[in-house]
């Protein structure tokens, strides 16, 4: 949700979104994904119990953290290193530099979404469908200029339960996806970093973001 690059400028700012599965659902639904999938809510990744819950397979996880100096550390390492591009050799990955501040909860969802399987469940001619159509340099921009991308936001924003913070204020919490390429590979997508890193977790066909080996990627909230 936060500016976490004070040098860095952003072509315009939005409300931040409250981490609240109807609220990233509505946002989801929005810019075009089909009813079948939905965002929720996990609480832990040490309860059997509650994990067993969750309906699977599981195609991305979303973490909401706060922005502390750990964080800052792992997102300078990885900003500098050209395996960022380099990991994208032969991968069908969606990546979207992140140009809108406090929209990380969006670019957060855009990541889940437009990559793996789940794009399979994005509406033809939506939103989703005409970003993931167009090309890496094309998106930014989409996003930034798209007034319908705005007012969906903005509505399912305003549904939190909590009122939004003033325009000026920054929020310390930042919104990081995970994802599996088509050949298993799963990466790290943070919208404030230069690009996708590749972790160190494969998986097989038939193993999803639930895996233990995939948990072990970071303490996750779950889509």
């Amino acid at each position: 949700m936060d500016n976490t690059d004070a040098t860095k400028l952003y072509a315009k700012r939005f409300i931040p979104l409250e981490s609240d599965p109807l609220v990233l659902n509505d946002l989801m639904y929005g810019l075009g994904v089909s009813g079948c999938l939905t965002l929720t809510d996990v609480w832990s990744i040490d309860d059997a119990l509650q994990l067993s819950t969750i309906s699977r397979p599981v195609y991305a996880l979303i973490l909401v953290l706060p922005t502390c100096e750990e964080y800052e550390r792992h997102r300078r390492s990885n900003r500098g290193s050209s395996e960022n591009t380099e990991d994208l050799k032969g991968e069908e990955i969606v990546w979207i530099q992140q140009t809108i501040d406090m929209a990380c909860g969006l670019y957060a969802i855009l990541h889940a979404t437009c990559n793996s399987a789940t794009s399979n469940f994005i509406v033809p001619n939506s939103l989703l469908g005409k970003l993931v159509a167009s090309s890496n340099g094309e998106r930014e921009a989409l996003l930034e200029s798209s007034t319908d991308v705005e007012e969906i936001y903005r509505k399912a924003a305003l549904r939190g339960h909590t009122a939004p913070p003033p325009p000026e204020e920054e929020v310390d919490l930042h919104y990081v996806c995970f994802i599996k390429s088509p050949n298993g590979s799963v990466y790290e997508m943070d919208g404030d970093a230069i690009g996708p890193v590749k972790t160190d977790v494969m998986l097989r066909d038939d193993q999803d973001l639930l895996e233990s080996s995939a948990l072990e990627c970071s303490p996750c909230a779950c889509t």
